[in-house]
């Protein structure tokens, strides 16, 4: 399996050309590594599964890939609210309420997360 990987500033253009390709993304992961992220966005390519991994620190910014492809706009809600990754500029972003109630722990996926939800 071709595995690709990328910086963030690099996502956009590798997005578009898998998209270019006829690929389809066929869902994405987000793996706490203790002091950062790793993202793994996996296209489908005919048969064959292609990983883009990106790696991203905790106090980094990621960029969202949802204006290239709207369908990555849940999964990046989803690891933005389960991890509390900082991905940016989500074509629909429902601001960490996608799936988490209220009263929800924040971050629940992320390793050393001591935050609740009553301490916000």
């Amino acid at each position: 399996m071709e595995e690709i990987v990328v910086g963030k500033g690099d996502l956009g253009l590798t997005v578009q050309r898998l998209l270019d390709e006829n690929c389809r993304l066929a869902t994405a992961v987000c793996l706490d590594q203790g002091d950062h992220f790793e993202v793994l966005y996996y296209f489908h390519r005919g048969l064959d599964l292609v990983p883009l991994r990106v790696k991203v620190g905790k106090d980094e910014e990621l960029p969202s890939i949802s204006r290239l492809h709207l369908p990555a706009a849940l999964i990046e809600n989803e690891m933005k609210e389960f991890f509390g990754i900082k991905i940016t500029d989500i074509a629909i972003d429902f601001q960490g309420r996608m799936l988490l109630a209220e009263n929800s722990p924040r971050q629940p996926m992320c390793k050393n997360n001591s935050q609740t939800a009553t301490e916000g």
